[in-house]
C-alpha cells in the first residue's frame, strides 16, 4: 500500500514514474530531499545522464551538493532571481564544481 512506503520510498517511485515515460522535459522539486546519499546520488546520476541525451531538467533545491551536479544554478530569494551560475559544466572534479558554486552562493549571501 502507497501509504505503507517511507518518504524515500515514494521519492523514488514517484522519480522512476516521471522517467518511464521518457518526457523531452522534466519539473523535479527537491528529487533527492527525502533520500539518503547514495540513492541522491543514484537520482542525480540518471538525470545528468538524461539532460546530456537533451531531456531539459528544472530542478529545485536546497542542497548545493545537488545543484554542484547541474549545469546552470539560479539563485532565488523571495520568488526574484538574484544570481545566474553557469561555469559548472567546464568543471569536471566535483570537489572543485562543488566549491566554486558554494562560493558563487556565499558571495549571494546565501
Amino acid at each position: 500500500c502507497f501509504h505503507d512506503l517511507s518518504g524515500g520510498q515514494k521519492q523514488r517511485g514517484a522519480t522512476c514514474w516521471a522517467l518511464i515515460s521518457d518526457p523531452e522535459i522534466i519539473f523535479a522539486d527537491e528529487p533527492t530531499g527525502a533520500l539518503n546519499r547514495t540513492s541522491s546520488n543514484e537520482v542525480m546520476n540518471e538525470l545528468v545522464k538524461l539532460n546530456s541525451e537533451g531531456t531539459t531538467i528544472v530542478m529545485v533545491t536546497h542542497d548545493a551538493k545537488v545543484a554542484a551536479r547541474c549545469g546552470r544554478v539560479l539563485y532565488i530569494v523571495d520568488g526574484n532571481i538574484k544570481g545566474e551560475y553557469n561555469n559548472l559544466k567546464n568543471i569536471s572534479d566535483e570537489k572543485e564544481r562543488e566549491r566554486g558554486l558554494n562560493n558563487w552562493l556565499m558571495d549571494l549571501g546565501w
